[in-house]
């Protein structure tokens, strides 16, 4: 079986190999000593990482994403060579350098200035390599006035701004950032960006885990998804991070759905309904790109011969309503009116999103638009993100130039 790569035609950086993370969950601390001397199982089997396999180019920087517990923290541990796998391999070449959670490496009683020779020998720096480099690393960390307390007095940024510096320093091949970019405040967090967009420049190889979206797409041309234990999907970041939170939308909205669902439910008998609708001639799902076409079709039946009037509007898949429109706010336009069957056609020229998971919703209303007769939803649209989306944010494409004056 062929490890699926990122990008082709470059020498590797790192190699997984169907690999698998399990660990074992124990009821009772007494549990592991019954394990051994009955020889029994007395614990129960956690897959972290179940058969993932990728490769990573040298050069490449690759954004990790994935729910709280799918299984990243788990990869990146491997990766770095401080947890080992239950089954695969990985093989990487040339030094590593990472950040993994709060304070690995440091010794607590020791000073910041101790601990940038522990961690830094850690990495596999020599003593005089070190030296050379630790006025660097504190100038870097701006940490100059406390370099000689404890660790321990330290703030959470404190610590990221020291394990930063001295990981960065160490001039890796390959740098693992999982989830340091969170903390500290705005202008460290700006060094750290311009010394990895710097690594980016010298075609070092950064893997960066983060929940920010934004950051992945901007420093990381490719992603992966980990989800469950498993990569559901990986390729272009763009491509992914949008998935990514088209899957977050849809579990906001399930929340609310459960809500809802919990609720008593009226059995409509309106004697004025929608009986269909169709999106570009379509009853089932359908995928577009930004600023396509789409044609609404509404069709509906009405069994009195009171006026009514349709509305429509676009529901984003969290409940998010991006649009609405009735046709009653068409100049010169009559009401319809039954009895009978018939269909009614809503025409947007271009649509703006960027990217996104959609439906229509539509409404008939009495002739004072207050009462509702029916409500239906149509089959989801989703719109493919566009290669812009790593540099234009938000829900909307829109027209728009910048201008400089002279």
């Amino acid at each position: 079986m062929t490890t699926p790569r990122l990008t082709d035609n470059a020498p590797l950086a790192i190699e997984v190999r169907n690999l698998s993370k399990h660990f074992r969950l124990y009821s009772h601390p007494l549990d592991r000593l019954k394990e051994i001397l009955l020889r029994k199982r007395c614990h129960q089997s956690f897959a972290a990482l179940q058969d993932i396999s990728f490769q990573v180019t040298s050069g490449e920087a690759v954004g990790i994403i994935g729910d709280n517990g799918a299984g990243k923290s788990t990869l990146l541990k491997i990766v770095a060579g401080t947890l080992s796998p239950t089954d695969g391999e990985i093989v990487k070449q040339g030094r590593v350098a990472a950040l993994l959670e709060l304070g690995a490496g440091f010794h607590p009683e020791f000073t910041g200035r101790q601990n940038i020779y522990l961690n830094a020998s850690l990495l596999g720096m020599i003593p005089s390599e070190i030296q050379e480099r630790e006025k660097d690393i504190i100038a870097f960390s701006g940490l100059q006035e406390v370099i000689d307390r404890p660790v321990k007095t330290y703030s959470s940024g404190m610590y990221v701004r020291l394990a930063f510096s001295i990981a960065t320093a160490v001039d890796p091949d390959i740098l693992i950032v999982d989830e340091a970019l969170s903390v500290g405040d705005q202008r460290f967090q700006k060094k750290c960006v311009d010394r990895m967009n710097a690594f980016k420049d010298q075609k070092k190889t950064i893997l960066l885990c983060s929940h920010s979206m934004y950051q992945v797409n901007h420093l990381c041309p490719k992603a992966i998804w980990i989800h469950n234990g498993r990569i559901r999907a990986m390729g272009k970041a763009y491509e992914i991070t949008a998935a990514y939170e088209n899957y977050t939308r849809e579990l906001i909205a399930q929340d609310k759905t459960d809500k809802l669902s919990s609720l008593p439910q009226e059995v409509s008998s309106s004697p004025i309904f929608v009986s269909g609708i169709s999106l570009n001639g379509e009853k089932g799902p359908l995928s577009l790109r930004t600023g396509a076409p789409l044609e609404v079709t509404i069709s509906y039946e009405s069994t009195n011969s009171e006026p009514f009037w349709p509305v429509a509007g676009i529901r984003r898949n969290d409940d998010l309503v991006c649009h609405g429109i009735g046709m009653a706010s068409q100049q010169d336009t009559l009401p319809l009116q039954g009895p009978g069957k018939g269909h009614v056609k809503l025409h947007y020229h271009s649509l703006p999103f960027l990217h996104g998971e959609f439906s229509v919703v539509v409404f008939l209303v009495d002739g004072s638009g207050i009462h509702v007769y029916d409500r239906k939803e149509s089959a989801p649209f989703v719109i493919q993100a566009p290669s812009s989306w790593n540099i234009e944010m938000g829900l909307l494409a829109l027209e728009c130039t910048w201008e400089t004056d002279p």
